[in-house]
């Protein structure tokens, strides 16, 4: 009985600070900071203080690919990226969205000639259709009313893809990182790794999400972990995570495998 007291009163604090938080978001999904290079051509911004997105112009001509689609239905943090690289929504191709959570995926249905790219066990956490797994997004995401985004080029969980953007110099390289979500993934293009929620940029280092928001820690450590087998030849000069921003140039590689040494530990 007094666990379940506990309990009670754990539940009803978290509603109330969803409660709040959500006031606020729905205040702020709008917003965004000061649009940063990340590299040439490749463009980052900050929604509602926390969320961070990415654009690239994918030479030759006006072509531009998005990663994540931020927090707001309709899309002004990604009009600042696009607006930065000099492009507008039709010159969107392709939309790599890193997992199903509405503050990852709001946008996405603004860019109506773009594929989008998700998990395909996330399809349904965009499209509204089933609840995010812990209680505190569960009651954020109802307090948004984000509308449904459907999905239009789900990606199989099976192993890592490439896609072709139109430069013959850099694709998109995808890994499916089950754990904070089924459909989970990281992007890899021109030696920046784009993680989503997967790993935050914090004090200086990669750290794991809290577990409030991450339903299964275990499998997310062993996504982790095989990634890193996965990335063994690959470039990483930066890895931009969506909550905390992205690592300094040049350090990429050594903090993400600062992160992995840890969890292995």
């Amino acid at each position: 009985m007094r666990f379940l007291k506990l309990f009670l009163v754990i539940a009803i604090v978290l509603v109330a600070v969803a409660a709040g938080a959500g006031i606020g978001l729905r205040a702020a999904r709008g917003k965004f900071g000061d649009v940063t290079e990340v590299k040439p051509d490749l463009v980052a911004v900050t929604n509602a203080g926390f969320i961070t997105l990415l654009a690239a112009r994918v030479a030759p001509g006006p072509h531009v690919i998005v990663f994540d689609a931020s927090l707001d239905p309709q899309a002004r943090p990604v009009d600042a990226l696009l607006g930065a690289l000099h492009a507008s929504r039709d010159d969107v191709t392709d939309v790599f969205l890193t997992h199903g959570h509405y503050d990852h995926v709001a946008g996405a249905g603004m860019l109506t000639k773009a594929k989008l790219h998700l998990g395909a066990p996330d399809v349904a956490l965009a499209a509204g259709k089933v609840n995010p797994e812990m209680l505190l997004p569960t009651v954020l995401g109802k307090l948004l009313a984000t509308p449904p985004v459907t999905i239009n080029a789900p990606m199989s969980m099976t192993g890592a893809a490439t896609f072709d953007v139109g430069d013959p110099a850099k694709t998109v390289k995808a890994f499916p990182v089950p754990g904070h979500t089924p459909g989970s993934f990281v992007f890899l293009y021109d030696g920046v790794l784009i993680a989503g929620d997967t790993m935050m940029f914090k004090e200086g280092r990669l750290v794991t999400p809290p577990r409030v928001f991450d339903p299964h820690p275990s499998e997310s450590a062993a996504s982790l972990i095989s990634l890193k087998k996965q990335l063994a030849n690959e470039t990483i000069d930066v890895v931009c995570t969506a909550h905390g921003g992205c690592t300094p140039k040049g350090l990429g590689r050594t903090l993400f495998e600062d992160l992995i040494s840890r969890l292995g530990a």
